[in-house]
């Protein structure tokens, strides 16, 4: 039998890494409690401080927690998949990533195994999310609606882990991990995160149009808002997470293709 026959597969490779990052977060428990943390605690806080704001003429529902419920499952996904490049980050800085790299069969499993991790770790907190949000009072709409979005979670989680990974792939230092919360942070709130487009002003109302999270944002309230799904409002959002998912997947996967140790 030839070297080659020994070689594992990308299925086989990727969950060996994954299963080692989710022994990682079994030992250290807190990296899913503080994913948690702030979507939770901003829902909490929104929903209690907010709910005037559904009184605004054209406003999509008359339930608060309706509307932000969404926005911060997906505000921990996006949490838990910049994870997946704090985690590698670390790996890199104590030389244990070289050790993946030299791991026989395709090393884009470290990429698809870290992923995985982020996704797992993303659907966890936005499982503890939703039921919070159910105990603040969010009522769904629409079940074909929820379950767009489970997809936009699936989404962000993906799209969030590939951008922080194109970048420690590149720069191959922690000192650029404040980056990833940053970009994320920006995405999120510069976009229909607190109200719906026509009801912004000024420079936000152009930034948020052109921003795709408004799309996916808008995809992932389909179920949760008094209109329910329509194709209108699903389109678009699809659209966003097939071009911007592209974009990010192509930036982490060239990234490992010419990472040199």
């Amino acid at each position: 039998m030839t070297a080659a026959s020994f070689r594992p597969s990308l299925v086989a490779s990727s969950m060996a890494v994954w299963r080692r990052g989710l022994i990682r977060t079994l030992r250290i428990p807190a990296i899913i409690v503080q994913s948690f943390f702030f979507p939770g605690f901003f829902l909490v806080v929104y929903v209690g401080l907010y709910k005037a704001v559904t009184q605004l003429p054209g406003f999509p529902t008359d339930n608060v927690a309706n509307w932000y419920l969404p926005f911060m499952m997906i505000q921990g996904a996006s949490f838990s998949g910049v994870g997946a490049g704090f985690t590698t980050a670390v790996d890199i800085e104590n030389g244990f990533f070289d050790r993946l790299l030299l791991m026989p069969g395709n090393r884009h499993a470290i990429t698809l195994g870290t992923v995985a991790m982020a996704l797992t770790r993303a659907l966890a907190v936005a499982s503890g999310v939703f039921v919070l949000g159910l105990i603040a009072g969010a009522r769904p709409t629409d079940f074909v609606g929820v379950l767009l979005t489970l997809m936009a979670v699936v989404s962000v989680s993906i799209m969030g882990s590939c951008f922080a990974l194109g970048l420690i792939y590149r720069v191959k230092d922690q000192r650029v991990a404040p980056l990833f919360s940053i970009g994320i942070f920006v995405v999120l709130f510069v976009s229909t995160a607190q109200v719906p487009l026509d009801l912004t002003t000024g420079w936000l109302t152009t930034a948020a149009k052109y921003n795709p999270m408004t799309q996916i944002l808008e995809l992932a309230r389909t179920g949760f808002i008094d209109q329910g799904v329509t194709w209108g409002d699903t389109w678009p959002g699809l659209v966003a997470i097939g071009l911007s998912g592209g974009l990010l997947a192509a930036f982490a996967w060239q990234g490992l293709r010419r990472f040199v140790p």
